[in-house]
């Protein structure tokens, strides 16, 4: 048994030496009446694939500042983030929390623990492993604990808490304040994606951030099989107002300077319409006060797999509620051409602007031109040699490193080292430069200043 100490420094709430809980595999029922596809059905998707750590993003090194700032949070080989669900939960023997497939009413918080490599990984054998481009050995994350904190039933008023939630928030805000991004990034999976999957996603941005960052993972109840995709889109549907619930519970409780949004793929069909949810409850207020209330920062789709044009008029309603709203767009992503064949319109990540009205397109272009949607062309960025990836938010070390740059730093597309086109209808967008490997690292040398851990009185930072 393993007792990780950082669970007392980080949620103190907590009295009990952790456990490894992995999920169990579930097999599907939907191919019942299709026997021929049985026995395929449950090789493919009998078990959810394990999550192994991410390239490296470029610019990392091992002498690097940002795992210098990490302070009392090593411990081993250990990552600590948060989670969110509408999940039902189910029953379990000991103390810990599990998760099924289906919707619920009500909204639960708490925390997830994964390691990183075997058991006898060190702190400074992930530092070192994470930060190789070739690596000796692929790096497992395994889930090892997961409890829920907090429970909001629907109709509970959301500004009041227990004790225990106090406690949980508290901590939160505490590791706010001790961390160099006052932050949170708040992580929404796609389609097909298990509780362990989503929440392992979470933490390897907790690791790449130098776990200076707090990160919480919405895990929104997939039905984790890549033949219930309708399945997933009700369900997605049916999340929409816990996941507008989850940000105002985020901006009342903690400190948080901003919340940050990634959605990768689906996850858009939750946070697209939950913003625009959010517009519309709250019609009366002014945008400008509803947007200093919610304090949501960046919102970032990756390879968003939700209606093209229904994302117009939604953009429109919650464009002013945040800071600047980014898509990741690849016009050769193999799962969106299938999504948009199924769903019978093209995809945010893979758009056909023919489907757009003209007032539509000018209103589109228009936007574009501001700071404050900025869309990202890494499939027609030559040098990426993307060809129909769907994950190259994760996957490339240099998209990796944009995302990076721009939820810890709040940088701009020019000051990331991307570069300026135009797209056919005059709207504006951002490449990859052929030479972005050499140039993003001379953009972190000459920053490098301004993540340099603060040095004890007396004594100089390290360079």
């Amino acid at each position: 048994m393993k007792t990780y100490s950082n669970i007392f420094r980080y949620f103190n709430v907590i009295t009990t030496s952790v456990q490894q809980h992995l999920p169990s595999c579930r097999k599907p029922t939907c191919l019942l009446d299709y026997f021929a596809l049985l026995v395929l059905s449950t090789l493919l998707f009998g078990c959810q694939p394990k999550v192994f750590l991410m390239p490296t993003p470029v610019g990392l090194q091992p002498d690097g500042q940002i795992f210098k700032m990490t302070g009392d949070s090593q411990d081993g080989n250990l990552l600590y983030t948060l989670y969110a669900t509408n999940r039902k939960p189910y029953d379990k023997l000991d103390d810990s929390s599990g998760y099924t497939i289906f919707p619920s009413g009500a909204l639960e918080l708490g925390i997830v623990v994964h390691s990183v490599g075997d058991k006898d990984t060190t702190w400074d054998d992930l530092q070192k492993q994470s930060l190789k481009n070739d690596r000796d050995k692929d790096l497992l994350l395994n889930q090892e604990y997961v409890k829920e904190m907090v429970r909001y039933d629907k109709d509970d008023v959301l500004n009041r808490t227990s004790s225990r939630a106090d406690g949980f928030f508290d901590q939160i805000n505490k590791n706010i304040a001790r961390s160099f991004n006052k932050d949170i990034l708040v992580y929404v999976h796609g389609a097909n994606s298990s509780f362990y999957r989503a929440t392992a996603m979470g933490a390897q941005y907790f690791h790449y951030m130098g776990h200076n960052s707090i990160v919480l993972t919405f895990s929104w109840p997939s039905a984790e099989n890549l033949l219930k995709y309708k399945t997933d889109v009700l369900h997605a549907k049916q999340t929409v107002p816990a996941f507008a619930r989850l940000l105002k519970i985020l901006a009342l409780h903690t400190r948080a300077r901003n919340i940050n949004i990634l959605a990768y793929s689906a996850g858009a069909q939750v946070v697209t319409p939950g913003l625009a949810y959010l517009r519309d409850l709250y019609h009366a207020l002014p945008a400008e006060e509803l947007k200093k209330r919610l304090r949501i920062g960046e919102v970032y789709f990756a390879a968003p797999d939700t209606d093209f044009k229904p994302f117009v008029k939604r953009y429109l309603k919650f464009k002013d509620l945040v800071e600047r709203t980014t898509i990741n767009l690849n016009q050769n992503d193999k799962i969106l051409r299938l999504s948009s064949i199924q769903n019978g319109v093209s995809r945010l990540g893979r758009p056909n602007p023919a489907e757009l009205s003209k007032e539509e397109e000018q209103i589109l272009i228009a936007a574009m031109k501001t700071p404050r949607l900025d869309v990202l062309d890494v499939g027609g960025s030559e040098a990426l040699r993307l060809g129909g990836a769907h994950d190259s938010w994760y996957n490339h070390p240099w998209v990796s490193t944009d995302l990076f740059l721009l939820l810890f730093f709040n940088a701009s597309p020019e000051e990331r080292g991307l570069e300026k086109f135009y797209f056919q209808n005059g709207a504006e967008g951002y490449h990859f430069p052929r030479d972005y490997d050499l140039k993003i690292k001379q953009i972190i040398n000459e920053h490098k200043k301004d993540i340099l851990p603060k040095a004890e009185p007396g004594q100089e930072a390290q360079s």
